[in-house]
């Protein structure tokens, strides 16, 4: 890949979206909505959320399959789309990997890297194929047709054609979702090196959260055609800002309180927040904040349910006192409690106040 075409600095804005809005006939809310998102050069970042949130209508977008009814996508510092412009997809410096990665089955793998490529003669451009192939580790299958590899390699050599132009971004639409669960995680961590090492910027969709916070830089988490939040793996997990973001994003108790500053008045006890709050304030307190007491202190809850995982144990508990409130408390494999000991809980760790969503927000 010796022709790559030098991109912005590496702190520049690859990709960068304002007030993009599509809307589909006949139905209530837009796809997505008046939505701001921005991705660095070399940044690994994923649009996740549920079925029908936007996520693939925002990709397709950036991509320019479809047309915005309303603002702007730039790509490597060139507007795209706005109200003004419209720029092929083809032309918009992308590298796109499909959910069923679309080979052509009568090309072999060096013919499909190689497919992509326009300029030079043919000889050039099956070496620069070659050049790809083995940058992610297919030399030896270059002569092979898709039929003969596996689902993994098949997904290698979709990324080896979106990378062989040198695009700008790589757009990837579930990528992963039709390999096997032991193939899946193996395969996810190719390609991320693969990104990686050759700094390319991407953008991923996944509605699953696992793959999502291992696989990205920097997480989009969508709903009803708006961003909930946007961060860090780790910091939407461990902050998130809605209760939508919380629960989406794996289990998470929710906890009504009163704010009183740092700390908040709870049927748990007084707890500190991470944030200060005032008022009826809505908290999220993951299960692996709380444990079980040994010296006797904390608050009393009944076990209604214990759930061994191998990994660790999940335990459903309602308060002792008669609140019906239910907490899930999450411990090693070797925790003794059992279904209908009474024992107490204490959190261990600070509890997230959390924010009315963006989806329950009107517009300004």
């Amino acid at each position: 890949m010796s022709d790559v075409t030098p991109l912005p600095h590496p702190s520049a804005t690859v990709v960068e979206v304002r007030g993009i809005t599509r809307r589909y006939p006949r139905t209530e809310h837009a796809a997505v909505d008046d939505l701001d998102l921005d991705v660095a050069q070399g940044e690994i970042l994923c649009l996740l959320g549920p079925s029908g949130c936007g996520k693939t209508t925002l990709l397709r977008l950036i991509a320019g399959f479809e047309m915005p009814d309303a603002g702007r996508v730039r790509i490597a510092g060139t507007t795209v789309a706005d109200a003004d412009t419209w720029i092929e997809p083809e032309r918009r410096r992308i590298g796109f990997v499909f959910q069923d990665y679309a080979l052509f089955p009568h090309l072999n793998v060096r013919q499909n890297v190689a497919f992509g490529l326009r300029q030079g003669s043919k000889a050039a451009r099956l070496k620069q194929a070659d050049a790809v192939l083995d940058l992610v580790g297919l030399t030896i299958f270059a002569d092979r047709y898709p039929h003969q590899l596996s689902g993994g390699q098949q997904q290698r050599v979709a990324l080896a054609r979106a990378l062989a132009p040198a695009p700008a971004v790589i757009l990837l639409d579930e990528p992963f979702s039709n390999l096997d669960a032991a193939l899946r995680g193996s395969t996810r961590d190719e390609v991320r090196q693969i990104l990686k090492r050759t700094g390319t910027t991407a953008i991923l969709v996944t509605h699953d959260q696992e793959e999502a916070m291992t696989f990205a830089d920097r997480l989009a988490v969508m709903r009803s055609g708006r961003l909930e939040q946007v961060g860090t793996p780790e910091g939407v997990y461990e902050r998130p800002a809605t209760a939508f973001v919380a629960s989406f994003l794996g289990r998470t108790n929710l906890v009504r309180g009163e704010g009183q500053g740092s700390t908040a008045r709870t049927p748990l006890g007084n707890l500190a927040l991470a944030r200060p709050a005032h008022g009826q304030v809505l908290l999220s307190v993951r299960p692996e904040a709380l444990g079980f007491s040994t010296n006797g202190t904390g608050t009393p809850v009944r076990v209604m349910q214990r759930e061994f995982k191998g990994h660790d144990l999940t335990y459903t508990c309602q308060l002792a006192d008669g609140e019906r409130l239910k907490v899930v408390v999450q411990t090693g494999p070797g925790c003794p409690v059992c279904v209908g000991d009474v024992v107490p809980v204490v959190i261990c760790g600070a509890a997230v106040p959390l924010e009315a969503s963006t989806a329950a927000r009107p517009r300004a």
